[in-house]
């Protein structure tokens, strides 16, 4: 008899907690909804760029700068956003330690990666505006440079797979325990969790003043660039512009439009073919080296932006005032807040919108490709 009380006392108690649990997610609601749109558009999005831009681009710095953003980025659409979901689906619900410190800790990585490959980026980029005639990085040196930087994130990050972990609540009813992915109970006490977060705001404030500058300084060049204009000094501007890689071309360059002016000097209207055109050359490579640095700084300016609700919160998470502060606000204030606390993962889901508005190559590559994955599906049928 006893035996039955106990049995139905246990299950009116799992009841209870999960109409409590239930009651919480609603707070979390507008967060895993938002989150699930990005998955919608993210993991095909980072899919067909990786496969438009691996198979259909000519190796490059760019190139490898985009595939690796997509790599990162996918990861975070395929591990990062479904265990937040999961996270927010059962907060206090929450059952297994070791899932919460494995994907707490893969849920950071591509996260700092982001930052360190866009700072490695907008090195490159002004390297290649403002410095022009200096030494330029490779293609295979963007490679191993991308692989430290995921190398870097994985150490910055470690310290998340023993900070957090299952986290024992007290639900005010009665007798009734909860369990969530958060700070773990060995942590929770101390000093770690607070220098964990405080790092990860120092690395992002100083990454985003890093990444403020340096496009200031390209952006600046840029302008310059064209106020000067080409002009009658084009051909100057060419050789400095271009000086690391077009070393020999530049001198065969000097030889045929000479040659092309003397012929002209001569009064004769024919004009006498030229194997490089420097004028037009040159042109081609600047255009194309500004609207590579358009798309690389518009994909900047939305990591950004999208990061700086974060590093607020991760200030106050630091400063011991978040639970102060969920106390003491309305319903929507929390579901605000929780939504915006995530709303960093918009940068992981856009990039390739971003790559299809601004690139038209790859925008053309994508409509052949579905276009062919129609043809092929239609042919079946």
């Amino acid at each position: 008899m006893d035996e039955n009380v106990s049995d139905i006392q246990h299950a009116d108690l799992n009841t209870e907690i999960r109409i409590i649990n239930d009651k919480m997610v609603l707070e979390n609601l507008a967060a895993i909804v938002f989150i699930s749109l990005l998955m919608i558009v993210g993991i095909p999005g980072n899919i067909t760029a990786l496969l438009v831009y691996f198979s259909k681009f000519k190796p490059s710095t760019y190139r490898t700068f985009v595939v690796c953003l997509a790599i990162v980025d996918l990861a975070a659409c395929c591990i990062s956003m479904p265990f937040i979901i999961v996270q927010s689906r059962y907060p206090i619900l929450f059952p297994h330690d070791e899932v919460c410190k494995v994907f707490n800790l893969l849920s950071y990585i591509p996260c700092v990666s982001s930052v360190f490959i866009l700072i490695t980026i907008a090195v490159e980029r002004y390297r290649k505006i403002c410095v022009p005639h200096g030494t330029q990085m490779s293609d295979r040196m963007a490679k191993y440079i991308c692989i430290i930087d995921i190398l870097a994130a994985c150490c910055l990050s470690s310290p998340a797979a023993v900070i957090y972990g299952k986290r024992s609540l007290k639900i005010e009813i009665d007798n009734i325990n909860g369990s969530s992915c958060s700070v773990s109970d060995d942590m929770v006490n101390t000093k770690y969790p607070e220098y964990f977060n405080f790092a990860n705001g120092f690395v992002l404030t100083a990454s985003i003043l890093a990444l403020s500058i340096i496009y200031s300084l390209i952006g600046k060049k840029i302008v310059c660039m064209r106020k000067t204009g080409l002009g009658s000094n084009q051909l100057q501007s060419c050789q400095n512009y271009s000086a690391s890689t077009l070393t020999t071309e530049i001198d065969n360059i000097h030889v045929e439009v000479n040659k092309r002016e003397e012929y002209l000097d001569s009064g004769k209207t024919e004009f006498i073919p030229v194997e490089l055109d420097a004028i037009t050359k040159c042109n081609k490579k600047h255009s194309k080296t500004i609207r590579t640095t358009r798309i690389i700084f518009m994909i900047t300016a939305v990591f950004v932006f999208s990061f700086l609700p974060y590093l607020a919160f991760s200030i106050i998470a630091a400063l011991g005032f978040e639970e102060v502060l969920l106390q003491n606000i309305s319903f929507a204030g929390t579901v605000t807040y929780k939504l915006f606390k995530h709303i960093f993962f918009i940068s992981n889901a856009t990039n390739p919108i971003i790559y299809g508005f601004c690139d038209k190559k790859f925008m053309d590559e994508i409509c052949r490709l579905y276009k062919n994955i129609c043809g092929l599906c239609l042919t079946k049928k």
